[in-house]
């Protein structure tokens, strides 16, 4: 490629990038959740990077999944920082003993096997379940709470191998839930840890694939080997 088509790529992506970044600051304007005032956005060949302060994780959480349905991003740096601003300040004992309760009352996690740790507001979960998706909810759960500064899951899978054909029946869920990505999708097992490997076209469509694998018992690792192909974006400004 000569200098000039070299200079009209670099021109295209950085069109590119800026529709991005405008539908993605849309986005975030458009969800009540967000605070969209608190977050700048960044995009480079199209990486989006969220930076900011906001008063909790969970709005920290909202604004990545926010960031996430945006056609276009190819991947996503959450850089936003937490600082509580409620009237609720509890004590990292105050904090442990609440995220406890929480972690008891859900009926999706086995709270009996978790253990929790408090720093500075940061939330650490050890223990063990059976799937990764309980951890992933106990996860979900602690980061809802007001005072949370951040979620450390160290949550282990105890591994349990289940009758039948683990592979075949995380590539059934798959087709279930992504059936026009799934054969695209290359699923190997090896024991508790599985590899993912073949194309998905965002991150959401990433978190739910892997968000399907993770319901499978006694899958204690999930290896990302997926490729995001992103499709170029179109400024409907710009269409006659």
């Amino acid at each position: 490629m000569n200098i000039d088509g070299m200079e009209r790529g670099r021109d295209n992506q950085r069109e590119q990038d800026e529709i991005i970044r405008r539908r993605v600051a849309d986005e975030l304007a458009w969800d009540f959740l967000i605070d969209e005032s608190q977050i700048e956005v960044e995009v480079t060949d199209g990486v989006v990077i969220l930076v900011g302060t906001v008063g909790s994780h969970a709005e920290k959480v909202v604004a990545q999944h926010a960031a996430e349905v945006v056609e276009g991003v190819h991947d996503l740096v959450n850089s936003i920082d937490v600082k509580p601003t409620d009237d609720l300040h509890p004590t990292d004992d105050e904090l442990r003993e609440i995220v406890e309760q929480v972690l008891a009352w859900d009926a999706l996690v086995p709270e009996q096997d978790l253990t929790v740790s408090v720093i500075d507001g940061l939330v650490a979960l050890t223990g063990s379940c059976p799937t990764k998706a309980q951890a992933c909810e106990a996860e979900r759960a602690v980061s809802r709470l007001s005072g949370v500064r951040g979620v450390l899951n160290r949550i282990r899978v105890t591994p349990n191998p289940t009758p039948g054909d683990v592979r075949s029946a995380i590539e059934e869920a798959l087709r279930r839930r992504a059936a026009h990505q799934a054969a695209q999708l290359d699923v190997i097992v090896d024991g508790s840890r599985v590899t993912l490997r073949g194309t998905v076209s965002s991150p959401l469509e990433r978190r739910a694939v892997l968000g399907a694998v993770g319901h499978a018992p006694g899958i204690a690792e999930v290896c990302d080997e997926l490729e995001l192909v992103a499709q170029p974006v179109v400024d409907p400004g710009s269409e006659s």
